[in-house]
């Protein structure tokens, strides 16, 4: 038939028996095997046409690639046989085959159908009903949310009161509102979501007294009990140790032996019940001094599990120390808000439900619950429409049906006739996708209750295993198998890596070499010792990446060319670089490669609203909608648009100093200024009527956006993201949402929350690509490096109020309000330990899928940051398989690759870190590993190696040294640590001149964090807020002595400059007092008298930092309480409210000298005058002193 296949492929191809699930291993050749077990349906007995099956993918670029490999086939079989009429027919019916996602079958289902759907009161749907995609979907459900909220808020039950007071926290609904938006994105993967609020709503309504009988109380009970004998099985092994050693065994092994009864017998109580097995709790005694030991390792390492045992042992005994009744109160206290909850998604789902139908628009979920109504009745059976859909298709084919849901399963098996003509091709372990509601138990069940196909009986579903790997390498493939037979099984993974789910070597095409050994290099970043600059663990990590990807390229590595088959030196397009998540990262593995003058393409979304060309368009957009905000009105002037310079933009202002910079713009008249305000004014008119959507695109146009900033590097990327605005700005619109300030408010709220619009992919041809794992799904390179792998596992999931899980519903945190704590109840406890453990498996299958992409060599990266505590803790938990809870007490991906590897031989360096001596290793017929050890390397790495890989850095030539450039000493130290800007403040004064500088290094002030005033009720201003008071009536008060101080205070409170307890202590008697003395009297004399001067100008550097050298500047700026000019000289004067008497006096002189001398030597600068007085004037003493 013109390919090959082998024996488990065949049966693949062949079964007819009934339903049949394949569980196809990475690299298997799933899509050829359907495609021929397609063809063989077509061409063989049956001479079925291509239209009659149904084949639904994943993704609309799996659909359209797997529609163009029937098509080539049929074009290569036709040249075989060009008269053959039936091959003929199925070449006109290749385009016309319902190869889809499901969403679209279901769009098309619902259009041909939806007259049969029956939405009672709410009225229907018409054929041409459009499809949301989901940012118009979430504008929607934004709209109508508020309402829904507003209707909650009016006549609220004890219930939706304490909801809102519990969860509606912070300065709007937003909490609320969030937790509404989570519980229906949650349940629409329910096949009849109304039908499961309902029954969370009646389990909440009906709780028992006893906490420890409800479904969380059962569930907390079982994981006690599993993590109990798990350790007591780890203290077993432990005690079976210590016999190796007399003196250990005498002084630990009582210990541990009463640590093992003790989790033994309290695995036994919880399964009797809660209150049972809080009185078992354990009481683990302390170790015997071990004095004689003889094996200081395995001490050690006995120590370490010991600690290890009482600290998990406490943390999953914790929730034991409040008894069944407790634990049952504190839930139905819970449950009227929970009820609440519930009925506000119901009222939400409603009120949602009906804006969709009064729009004539549905979104992706909707298709699919409209589909299962369409097709299953109200009690699940099939419908007339299900019959004839099943008549009409001879089989129904599912891809990647690990990835699948309840409402999508529901639709499967009407369409199949319950499921009999249903044929479903995935895997497990490569299920990646349970946070976009994918549920891989649906497979699981199938799997694990399917027999074998060769045992099954006619017409009974059966499973078939496809193991065999055609993609990689056996050194990639032993390594995959190595560490997930030691961490995945049915607890951890959610499926067991025995025999029949390893994979096996089917790539023979593939040349034995002995270059391909999988490596691992394990980094220690430098501690920061406080000299050096701390350089990121994940830069460090990056370059330590990239010197691996130069090595690689600099010395040809060999890999298989697709084309001819034949070996060929590496390109940087063969290596790719995987991350769970590159984020941030990014840009630190973009700049190590750029350091080594390696190119790279990224498939990563960089920061939308943080590129040039979107940030200038939204500075754009806001000034349209007002003019007069200064930030983005100055962000378009100095962006290439506009094109003013800096300096353009200071004489503008300088030249209008008062007002906003719109104003100053206007005044200032040139033709650049009123050029552009003209264009401004034009859009600003337009803006009035004209669609937001359509105002971007005549931007573009009017003001050559695109050819603009295309010009620029990266100008592909640039457009994509300006017509990915163009496009939101459309969607926007089209959910309902009308008006330029709605679209910039929006706009706003996206770069708040961190969203961004979904934007073409921004790869390049060419280099080394950068990618997610869940981006890597489905392709194959021929050099992977698995990067960052010591990233701790995200529990951001966890932290939400309310959490929500399929089986178990809502898990609350109880909210005292009473006494304004909150603590978890045990169905938050519940619930976050199965969505963390399952978060934890969907974890470990990321993995795997990344380890998979590998096709001729696999590196996999990782750092630790002060690593030796937990290396050792790895260490004495390491083992041959690694027990489950062992494996969920992972912290990230780099510690399940360690707590197998440190059991090979070749993971020397490995154990040397986490203080083990050799021991049994794993004895396999598996390739090799390489293992490196980096550490202390702020910009290159050098490897520790091993024996077995043959990586010792000892062999490596000695590297010469520049002594001359160790001992190099920067001649200017001084003025990298010297402040480069400083204030009269600095070298004493007040808070007033603070206020006009902007990062300036201050001295460390002691702050006061005493509750605020209106927490802690009314009290006396400070000093220095007195203080405050009194300079600014100072600044404002008539220099006349007949003036009425206390119109002039009553005035300043009047018009808010004051406060009414900052006016109540302001002294009027000591203000008095000073228009009284002879200094205000000499003031009234002068020929000038300012106030408040604000200064900033250069100073000689070393005036102020002895240690700078001549040449050096500072900034001085500071402000001036009051100078006077007279006769030719000035008079500066210092104002003073500190309590003063006749023996401080000559201090605080002294204290507050400096700060009048640079006071002085500004205003001589500026004024070109000679200070001749410099005075203080002390408020408390009513005195004038020349200082």
């Amino acid at each position: 038939m013109g390919i090959q296949l082998t024996k488990s492929q065949q049966a693949v191809v062949e079964d007819r028996g009934g339903r049949v699930l394949v569980s196809a291993a990475a690299g298997s050749g799933k899509t050829r095997v359907l495609v021929e077990r397609l063809f063989r349906r077509v061409l063989g007995e049956e001479q079925a046409d291509l239209d009659d099956f149904l084949i639904i993918t994943y993704t609309r670029a799996a659909a359209a690639e797997l529609r163009e490999r029937i098509a080539q086939e049929l074009g290569r079989r036709m040249a075989e046989d060009p008269g053959d009429r039936h091959l003929q027919r199925q070449l006109l019916l290749v385009y016309q085959t319902d190869i889809k996602t499901i969403d679209s079958f279901c769009t098309a289902l619902l259009r041909e159908n939806v007259h049969l759907l029956d939405l009672g009161e709410q009225g229907g749907l018409t054929a041409d009903f459009r499809v949301l995609d989901e940012g118009e979907a979430e504008l929607l459900r934004q709209r109508v949310l508020p309402r829904v909220l507003e209707s909650f808020y009016t006549g609220m039950t004890p219930g939706q009161t304490q909801l809102a007071d519990c969860f509606g926290f912070g300065r709007d609904d937003r909490g609320l509102e969030d937790l509404v938006l989570e519980l229906h994105s949650k349940v629409q993967s329910h096949a009849y979501p109304h039908r499961w609020l309902e029954e969370q709503r009646q389990s909440w309504a009906s709780l028992p007294e006893d906490g420890g009988e409800t479904e969380f109380g059962r569930a907390l009970l079982a994981r006690l009990a599993r993590k109990a004998r798990h350790w007591a099985d780890l203290l077993t092994r432990a005690g079976e140790e210590l016999r190796s050693d007399g003196a250990l065994e005498k002084a630990y092994g009582p210990a541990f032996a009463s640590g093992t009864a003790q989790l033994e017998a309290l695995a036994e109580a919880a399964e009797t019940g809660w209150d049972a097995a809080a009185g078992r709790l354990p009481d683990f005694p302390r170790l015997s001094p071990a004095r004689k030991c003889e094996d200081p390792a395995l001490k050690e390492k006995m120590q370490t599990l010991w600690n290890r045992c009482k600290k998990e042992s406490a943390a999953f005994c914790a929730i034991l120390e409040t008894t069944g009744a407790e634990t049952g109160e504190d839930l139905r206290r819970s449950a009227p808000a929970m009820e609440a909850l519930l009925a506000l998604c119901v009222d939400f789902s409603a009120a949602y439900q009906q804006e969709k139908l009064r729009r004539n628009v549905t979104d992706f979920s909707d298709q699919e619950h409209y589909a299962v109504r369409l097709l299953l009745g109200e009690e699940g059976r099939p419908t007339p429409l299900a019959a004839v859909m099943s008549e009409r298709y001879l089989e129904v084919m599912v891809d990647e049906y690990q990835d699948t849901n309840q409402v999508q399963n529901c639709i499967f098996d009407a369409l199949a006739r319950g499921g009999r003509s249903l044929f479903t091709v995935g895997d497990v372990k490569q299920s990646i996708y349970r946070f976009r509601l994918a549920d891989p138990t649906i497979f699981l069940e199938q799997y694990r209750r399917y027999p074998d196909a060769a045992e099954a009986e006619e017409g009974e579903p059966r499973r078939i295993l496809l193991s065999q790997n055609f993609r990689s390498r056996k050194e990639v493939l032993d390594a995959a198998n190595f560490i997930f037979s030691a961490i995945m099984s049915r607890e951890m993974g959610e499926v067991e890596y025995g025999e029949a789910e390893r994979l096996y070597f089917g790539a023979a095409y593939l040349p034995p070499r002995e270059d391909c050994l999988t490596e691992f290099h394990l980094l220690l970043p430098p501690q920061d010792d406080g000299e050096a600059e701390k350089v990121p663990a994940a830069l460090l990590e990056a370059r330590m990446a990239a010197d691996r990807i130069a090595a690689l390229l600099a010395e040809g590595f060999p890999v298989t060319d697709e084309d001819s088959g034949e070996l060929r030196p590496c390109r940087a397009e063969d290596i790719v670089i995987l991350m769970r998540s590159p984020g941030p990262r990014l840009r630190h593995y973009a700049r190590a490669l750029m350091e080594r003058g390696i190119p790279c393409a990224t498939q990563e979304n960089e920061d939308f609203f943080s590129s040039m060309e979107v940030a200038v368009m939204c500075s754009l957009l806001e000034i349209l909608d007002n003019p007069r905000q200064d930030v983005p009105l100055i962000a378009v002037l100095r962006s290439p648009l506009a094109g003013f310079s800096p300096d353009r933009l200071a004489l503008i202002r300088g030249r209008h100093p008062e007002g906003d910079f719109y104003e100053a713009l206007a005044a200032f008249g040139e033709e650049d200024c009123e050029e552009f305000l003209t264009r401004l004014a034009d859009l600003r008119s337009l803006a009035r009527d004209m669609s937001v959507h359509r105002l971007i695109w005549r931007i573009y146009n009017q003001w050559n956006v695109l050819g603009v900033f295309g010009a620029m590097s990266g100008g592909g990327r640039r457009r994509e993201n300006l017509v990915a605005l163009y496009e939101h700005a459309k969607s926007f619109e089209s959910a309902g949402y009308k008006g330029l300030f709605a679209f910039v408010t929006h706009l706003r709220r996206l770069l708040e929350s961190g969203e961004q619009p979904v934007t073409a992919s921004g790869a390049s041809s060419g280099g080394v690509q950068i990618m997610s794992i869940h981006k890597s799904k489905g392709l194959e390179f021929p050099i992977v490096l698995l990067t960052d792998l010591g990233k701790r596992f995200n529990r951001a999931d966890l932290q939400t109020p309310v959490l929500v899980h399929p089986r178990l519903g809502l898990g609350p945190l109880y909210i005292d309000l009473d006494r304004r704590i909150r603590y978890p109840t045990i169905a938050r406890e519940a619930v976050s330990g199965l969505v963390s453990r399952e978060s934890r498996s969907e974890e470990m299958r990321v993995l795997y899928v990344g380890m998979t992409r590998a096709k001729e060599k696999l590196i996999l990266t990782a750092s630790m940051p002060a690593a030796g505590r937990r290396m050792k803790e790895l260490g004495a938990l390491s083992a041959l398989p690694v027990p489950a809870e062992t494996v969920d007490g992972g912290r990230s991906m780099a510690e399940w690759i360690l707590l197998p590897l440190l059991r090979r031989q070749e993971a020397a360096p490995l154990r040397d870190l986490a203080g083990q001596e050799a021991e049994d290793f794993s004895l396999t017929e598996d390739a090799l590993w390489q293992v490196f050890l980096h550490k202390d390397t702020p910009g290159i790495c050098l490897p520790a190696g091993t024996e077995a890989g043959g990586n010792s850095a000892a062999d490596a030539p000695a590297l010469p040294v520049n002594r001359e450039a160790l001992d190099f000493v920067y001649p200017y130290a001084a003025a990298c640590t010297a402040p480069t800007k400083i204030t009269a403040t600095q070298l004493k004064g007040r808070e007033k001149d603070r206020e006009i500088v902007q990062e300036t290094i201050q001295p460390y002030v002691r702050r006061d964090f005493s509750a605020p005033r209106f927490l802690s009720g009314r009290r006396p201003l400070t000093g220095a807020e007195r203080g405050t008071a009194t300079h600014l009536v100072m600044q404002h008060l008539p220099l006349k002595e007949d003036t009425d101080v206390g119109a002039v205070v009553e005035d300043l409170a009047a018009r808010r400059f004051l406060t009414r307890e900052q006016a109540e202590a302001v002294d009027q008697a000591a203000v008095r007092r000073f228009l009284a003395s002879p200094l205000a009297s000499e003031l009234r004399k002068a020929d000038r008298v300012e106030r408040e001067f604000r200064f900033s100008l250069l100073m000689p550097g070393e005036k102020y930092f002895p240690e700078l050298d001549g040449g050096e500047e500072v900034l001085l700026q500071g402000v001036v309480d009051l100078f006077a000019v007279r006769d030719g000289g000035v008079t500066v004067v210092d104002f003073k409210t500190d309590y003063v008497t006749e023996d401080t006096l000559p201090e605080k002189i002294a204290h507050y000298r400096p700060q009048l001398e640079a006071y002085s030597a500004a205003l001589e600068r500026i004024l070109e005058l000679p200070v001749k007085h410099r005075i203080l004037y002390f408020f408390c003493a009513g005195q004038a002193v020349e200082v």
